[in-house]
């Protein structure tokens, strides 16, 4: 990561807008968000208003009041929040720029995720561009990235996406979503469906740090996920909370070893198993998912 250090760039910084203060904690990722906002500035064609509001863990719920925790968890780090005026644009329209500083590039991801739906558009910035009528969500490294056009959307549109395309470049790139998910298999991954889930997998406290992708496999589309549980033992114990906090099982669901196997209410059939210091599993049609799960561990092994 690219930080400027100098003492004069620092100085600017610190009297360049709203602070919730300047610990040293912050500092160096502050200075990381201004160089970014500062070669946008320098190859858009618009401007920035004077003041950046910047928010820490500590304030951001005075932001997004309510959504605040789902970042912290996350990893965040810091939050720029900036307005841009596109040069010549309509009287009042302006673009919202939030580039949140998420801690690593997995944290980015998992904020990322969480946006994706059936109908998610895409564009070819970065590690990942969410494209809608009014907004692009950007992930690029350690840093999500928000863009809103208020007042003219349609007008605002070229804007939005050079603002976009500015930070993909400014910002220092991390591995490619794929990469960040290893060791789940490249072969047959969906596009745009790796992702990151810090902690409350599936909604439950003990599933964390698990890496998911989804899978085309015979024309039928599972979810692949696996989690690093530090040792043999630990690995175990997730299997049997888990089975513990499932209700009810049907006949057989059980009859291998360190494995769960289940059909949830909105999710689907699971199946997970834990391999070595791994527990790994698939969601999705059995008959698919099995098989592909059973290969996997192998590679585990």
């Amino acid at each position: 990561m690219r930080y400027l250090i100098a003492v004069a760039a620092l100085a600017a910084l610190f009297a360049g807008g709203c602070s919730s203060g300047d610990s040293s904690a912050t500092a160096a990722p502050r200075a990381a968000v201004t160089q970014i906002l500062d070669a946008v500035a320098s190859s858009v064609a618009g401007s920035r208003d004077d003041d950046v509001t910047w928010y820490e863990p500590e304030n951001l719920y005075e932001y997004i009041d309510g959504a605040a925790p789902i970042y912290t968890d996350a990893g965040f780090v810091i939050l720029a929040h900036s307005e841009w005026r596109a040069n010549g644009g309509k009287e009042g329209a302006y673009v919202e720029l939030d580039i949140y500083d998420m801690g690593s590039p997995l944290g980015a991801l998992d904020t990322m995720a969480d946006g994706r739906t059936p109908q998610t558009q895409y564009l070819d910035i970065g590690n990942e561009a969410q494209v809608s009528d009014s907004d692009i969500d950007l992930s690029v490294g350690r840093y999500y990235v928000k863009l809103v056009a208020r007042r003219d959307i349609e007008g605002q549109k070229e804007f939005v996406k050079a603002i976009a395309t500015a930070i993909a470049k400014a910002a220092p790139a991390g591995p490619a979503d794929e990469a960040l998910v290893a060791p789940l298999p490249s072969t047959n991954m969906v596009r745009h469906s790796a992702a990151y889930v810090t902690k409350g997998y599936l909604a439950r406290e003990f599933l964390s740090k698990i890496r998911e992708a989804t899978y085309e496999v015979q024309g039928k589309r599972v979810r692949m996920f696996v989690m690093d549980a530090g040792d043999p033992e630990k690995a175990k114990t997730i299997i049997a909370e888990w089975k513990d906090s499932i209700p009810s099982q049907p006949i057989g669901a059980q009859e291998l070893p360190n494995t769960v196997s289940y059909t949830e209410e909105y999710v689907g059939a699971i199946t997970a198993q834990a391999q070595g210091h791994w527990v790994a599993g698939v969601i999705g049609e059995a008959a698919v998912g099995k098989p592909m799960l059973a290969s996997f561990l192998k590679h585990l092994e």
